[in-house]
């Protein structure tokens, strides 16, 4: 009896542990995916990133959601820097940055509600179903594969 609890015990040991793999497997691949819509969004001010960027931080957990905020605000400080001796880019580089200020404000501004993770999600796939499809797979390499010109 005392060797059937013991072997209980391991399986569900290991069953948590690959739980807890695959789960923060899974995180990683969404912050990718977020990450990778980000700067697909700032090369191109495309509708659709926007709106994976806004659907990708509302299925993250809480946690996750402020390293996503953290990575957008940092990425527009930088690119504004970069920008400031090219008055080229300064048209663009702003309207992303005010953009990425307005995506920062709304993605912590609240708790998402399974129902509005849903709302979200609809709203995606009618726009770009390709990228609902790879979010729900957590597949980060949609943007490169859709443009493959803004991951060289």
């Amino acid at each position: 009896m005392g060797i059937l609890i013991n072997l209980i015990g391991a399986a569900l040991l290991v069953l948590f542990a690959v739980y807890f793999f695959r789960r923060k497997s899974h995180e990683k691949r969404i912050n990718a995916y977020f990450c990778n819509a980000v700067r697909l969004y700032a090369l191109t001010n495309e509708e659709d990133a926007r709106i994976a960027i806004i659907t990708a931080a509302k299925v993250a957990a809480k946690r996750q959601r402020g390293s996503m905020v953290k990575y957008l605000r940092g990425m527009a400080s930088d690119i504004k820097k970069v920008s400031e001796n090219d008055s080229k880019l300064n048209p663009l580089v702003g309207k992303f940055v005010e953009s990425s200020i307005e995506l920062a404000e709304e993605i912590s501004s609240r708790e998402w509600t399974t129902s509005d993770i849903i709302k979200q999600k609809e709203e995606l796939g009618t726009i770009n179903s390709e990228y609902l499809v790879a979010l729900d797979k957590a597949d980060p390499t949609i943007f490169a594969k859709k443009h493959p010109q803004s991951f060289k």
